[in-house]
C-alpha cells in the first residue's frame, strides 16, 4: 500500500485523473460490443474515428 500513496498524494496535490480516457476506453468497448465485431482492425479504427473524432456532421452551404 505504502508504494501507491505517493501516486495516489501526487493525484490530489495536482489534481489531476485518467477519468476521461477511462470514459473513452469505456464508450469504445461499448461501441465494440454493439457492433458485435468488425471484419478488420482497421475497419474497426475507422468506426472509433467517426463515432468519436469530434467531427461536424451538419452540412455547411457553401459561403
Amino acid at each position: 500500500m505504502e508504494e501507491k500513496l505517493w501516486g495516489i498524494l501526487n493525484a490530489m496535490r495536482l489534481r489531476v485523473s485518467n477519468g476521461l480516457a477511462e470514459a473513452l476506453n469505456g464508450k469504445i468497448r461499448g461501441l465494440r460490443v454493439r457492433a458485435k465485431g468488425y471484419r478488420s482492425k482497421a475497419r474497426f479504427k475507422t468506426a472509433i474515428l467517426f463515432h468519436f473524432g469530434g467531427l461536424e456532421m451538419t452540412p455547411n452551404p457553401l459561403k
